[in-house]
């Protein structure tokens, strides 16, 4: 961060450093809850490291090694084998490199590594951190990012699940500070005055309590309650009404009844259950097996008891599957008879409760000691957490395991005989250039993500008649939730007998707290209820897949060649927020109930109460051009910001043009480096000028602007003379 006129390092510095690191923090902390980004710390830690440099005025050069050298331990710690800095350190970077940038050249932006996406965050750190600096000691202008701050948070606290209450609070008070005390230097140097600390402190202080006051107060005052609930769907389905049958809009919720999908609903944030865990998991609650054309039913089946409370009725994985055992505490909100458990599901611990699970739903009703349905409050679930092998699954042949049984096969790649033949050619298309069974359903996975199929919650279609919910999606709307997306993969998958199911639940939900054990709580609302898709793979059992656009997959996916070095498990530990969100009150258990049953069918949920993971492919192309632009003008502003002056200023005839005029070529000059002297009259700095670009026309200039600034002549008529002078010279400065 090196400039050529390195600022003071006194308390004025460093509080300018601080507030613009806690600035640049509002823009860190809500990555963690609106995206798939973990360990959030190494990116605060690197942040730190830089405004500490910068105050301390390190040479650049050993600046930046500094910062190359927390980046690269930060990503040696997180991702990369070996050694540090070692061969096989820099080898396995070449090849992630090279990688990505394929990715990048085929526009499969989902399909980056880890590794790449924090380089690149890494790198735009660095950049808006030297920006900040930039602007705040330098320019001395924060306006413009302050204001963009507040925005960026607003945003995402209206839009995403990200509480932006307390952020809010802060940006206030640092941003009125920052700028308060950036024009109070601003008019330092301009006039000449408060050169005392002391006189600094005069007004600092009276700013600093204004500015408390003023936020304590706003924080304390009554606040009306919000009109709308969410925006965005009541814009959308204003007037509607949530009317019950099919496209009504209803509440999102978890429901039984999936036979008829489709149609608009609005956010529901009632707490369902509250989870201690210790790994980030989807919640499993049962799964369908017949896809009608319209939605999904299940195959009737007796329930079969867990004897002592364990499940061995039902298995979702091999034993060559690598497990790690844990547990998980749940306290449930709003209350119903059957349990919310995690896959790879072994046994259940509750107070004087009979379990017995559905073997083809795999739902687990929780009955009480005269068989009757109980609704539990607390229960604790034991589950093995799986970690899928890539060479297993390419592995797989099909027609073996389970797959030998006709009866399972059958099952499993079922397809409503009115189903289009267009969806079964797609299904081809997709599939057909791959040899394994992994590869092909990793193509139908990305197929969504490739091809601008967006996320929405609102305006979202019914299939009437004879249509297909499936074809709909696929070939005309293209739009809508996670039972769009995850049933459309089901169907494609079966098209090419690939054994596939749907399944429903809810997602890992919102970060609360650690408790005492060490294990993360997690509250999961109404809103966090979501479908999803199992395939299965011999000698491998079944594998979570998630095509919904905006949804991360929670169960690694690793190469057991390179077992420990991928880095790839970090994203699934839980890493502790830097604070804990806000949460809202829940609705009482009869209101959650009744909006449910209510909402009739669906599982269609995500984190989110709006659609900000929209067709990231746009999204991430457009901000990178204006990303590109803004630093293109930034980098240029020499060249172009002349002709602003010309057109600016040429076509005036007024008093005040010429001073204005003069004074945007003294600027225009000094920042190419041709810098008035401290002393330097106008006169000796115009020859100055004029000895460097080899003229006069500079003296002339200034000649005409001392008569009107000292003997008072008319500006007007002055710069009537001067103004091709004038446009000459700031011409010359862009040269």
């Amino acid at each position: 961060m090196g400039v050529s006129n390195p600022y003071q390092r006194n308390i004025y510095a460093l509080l300018m450093h601080i507030f613009g690191f806690v600035l640049l923090l509002e823009w860190v902390l809500p990555l963690e809850q609106v995206t798939d980004t973990s360990n959030l710390y190494v990116f605060i830690v690197f942040l730190t490291v830089t405004f500490v440099l910068s105050f301390l005025q390190i040479i650049p050069l050993l600046s930046s090694v500094v910062q190359l050298g927390f980046m690269m331990y930060f990503l040696h710690v997180l991702y990369m084998p070996g050694v540090f800095l070692g061969k096989e350190w820099f080898a396995f970077l070449w090849q992630d490199l090279q990688y990505n940038f394929d990715m990048i050249w085929a526009s499969d932006w989902p399909a980056m590594t880890g590794l790449f996406r924090s380089i690149l965050l890494f790198i735009l750190l660095w950049l808006i951190s030297y920006l900040v600096i930039y602007w705040i000691l330098y320019r001395k202008k924060m306006l413009l990012f302050v204001v963009f701050t507040v925005t960026y948070v607003a945003i995402l606290d209206t839009f995403t699940t990200y509480q932006g209450n307390t952020a809010i609070v802060r940006l206030m008070v640092v941003g009125l500070l920052i700028v308060g005390f950036v024009h109070l230097e601003r008019l330092k140097e301009r006039e000449g005055v408060f050169r005392s600390g002391k006189m600094m402190l005069a007004w600092g202080i009276p700013l600093t309590v204004f500015v408390l006051l003023s936020a304590t107060v706003g924080y304390l005052s009554p606040k009306a309650a919000p009109i709308w609930p969410d925006p965005v769907p009541f814009l959308t389905s204003y007037g509607d009404g949530a009317g019950e049958g099919v496209g009504g809009v209803k509440k999102i919720g978890y429901g039984e009844n999936d036979s008829r999908l489709g149609g608009p609903f609005v956010p529901d944030d009632s707490v369902v259950f509250q989870a201690e865990v210790n790994r980030r998991h989807y919640w499993r609650v049962e799964t369908k097996d017949i896809y009608t054309g319209k939605g999904w039913d299940a195959t009737e089946a007796d329930p079969v008891p867990l004897d002592g409370n364990s499940n061995n009725v039902v298995s979702w994985l091999s034993d060559t599957v690598d497990t790690e055992p844990l547990t998980a505490s749940i306290t449930m909100e709003l209350e119903y008879p059957h349990l919310n458990y995690p896959l790879g599901f072994t046994s259940v611990e509750a107070e004087e409760t009979i379990f017995e699970i559905n073997p083809i739903t795999e739902k687990i009703n929780t009955l009480d000691l005269d068989e009757d349905p109980v609704r539990l409050e607390e229960y604790e679930v034991s589950y093995e957490f799986p970690r899928y092998y890539i060479e297993s699954l390419k592995s797989a042949e099909s027609g073996t395991g389970l797959e030998s049984v006709e009866e399972f096969l059958d099952r499993y790649t079922q397809l409503p005989d009115s189903l289009p033949e267009r969806v079964r050619d797609l299904a081809e298309d997709i599939t057909s250039s791959y040899s394994n069974r992994h590869d092909k359903v990793t193509a139908v996975e990305r197929y969504f993500r490739l091809n601008d199929f967006s996320y929405e919650t609102t305006d979202v279609a019914v299939p009437t008649g004879r249509e297909d919910y499936v074809d709909q999606f696929l070939f005309e709307t293209m739009k809508g939730y996670c039972d769009n997306f995850s049933t459309s993969m089901v169907a494609l998958l079966r098209a090419v007998d690939i054994p596939a199911r749907w399944v429903k639940g809810y997602t890992s939900g919102d970060y609360v707290d650690m408790n005492d054990e060490n294990q993360s709580v997690y509250q999961i609302t109404n809103n966090n209820a979501h479908s999803w898709v199992e395939v299965y793979y011999p000698e491998v059992g079944w594998v979570t897949y998630e095509p919904t656009s905006g949804f991360s997959n929670p169960y690694s996916f690793v190469y057991e060649a390179t077992e420990g070095n991928t880095g790839e498990d970090e994203e699934d530990q839980i890493p502790e927020p830097a604070e804990t969100p806000d949460t809202q009150d829940p609705l009482t258990p009869e209101q959650g109930q009744e909006d449910i049953d209510e909402g009739g069918s669906s599982s269609n949920g995500q984190d989110n109460t709006f659609d900000l993971q929209l067709s990231w492919k746009p999204v991430l192309m457009t901000l990178g051009s204006i990303t590109a632009l803004i630093f293109l003008l930034f980098f240029t502003r020499k060249k172009w910001k002349p002709y602003l002056y010309i057109a600016r200023y040429r076509g005036k005839r007024d008093d005040s043009t010429f001073p204005k005029a003069y004074t945007a070529l003294l600027k225009q000059l000094h920042s190419i480096g041709l810098v008035r002297e401290d002393g330097q009259t106008l006169r000796e700095y115009a020859k100055y000028i004029d000895g460097f670009y080899r003229g006069s026309e500079m003296q002339t200039l200034t000649s005409r602007y001392e008569k009107v600034i000292y003997r008072g002549d008319s500006s007007k008529a002055e710069w009537e003379q001067s103004v091709e002078l004038w446009e000459n010279l700031i011409k010359k400065a862009t040269s």
